[in-house]
């Protein structure tokens, strides 16, 4: 769930929800870990994250000093739960759980922010989700 500030085009995550499965948890704090550092990086992804060049082909944010990266205070509480349903292709019934976070975040948050800009027709928005991108987006004349 995001709430999109029309003044600023900034997006805020309120509530996140990830349940995933990766089998037998071998250790559950580990597995917790994975999920919350995937879920950032899936975030990042949707909302941050640019690789941009000049028109020369120059990269301009080869550093995190100019690669936009979250601070913690931009990221929500994560409410997070897991299945388990053991693999029956090796003997401890376990699954990976590395990207499990990741690759559900991005297309979640994206389809967040479109659900919210909705009342302004938007359908689409290109990745990244940035808030000068969506201020234009609701404060354009067709809006």
């Amino acid at each position: 769930m995001v709430e999109v500030d029309r003044e600023t085009g900034e997006v805020k995550v309120l509530r996140y929800i990830a349940v995933d499965d990766c089998g037998k948890q071998i250790n559950p704090l580990l597995v917790a870990g994975q999920i919350h550092g995937g879920i950032a990086q899936g975030l990042a992804q949707a909302l941050y994250e640019e690789v941009v060049y000049d028109e020369n082909g120059q990269l301009l944010t080869g550093e995190l000093m100019d690669y936009a990266v979250p601070k913690a205070f931009q990221l929500p509480r994560y409410e997070c739960d897991h299945t388990e349903t053991p693999t029956d292709v090796n003997p401890l019934g376990a699954k990976g759980a590395g990207e499990a976070g990741t690759i559900g975040a991005t297309p979640a948050v994206a389809n967040a922010v479109i659900d919210a800009l909705s009342p302004f027709g938007v359908k689409h928005i290109d990745l990244p989700l940035k808030p000068e991108k969506l201020w234009r987006l609701m404060n354009s004349p067709s809006s």
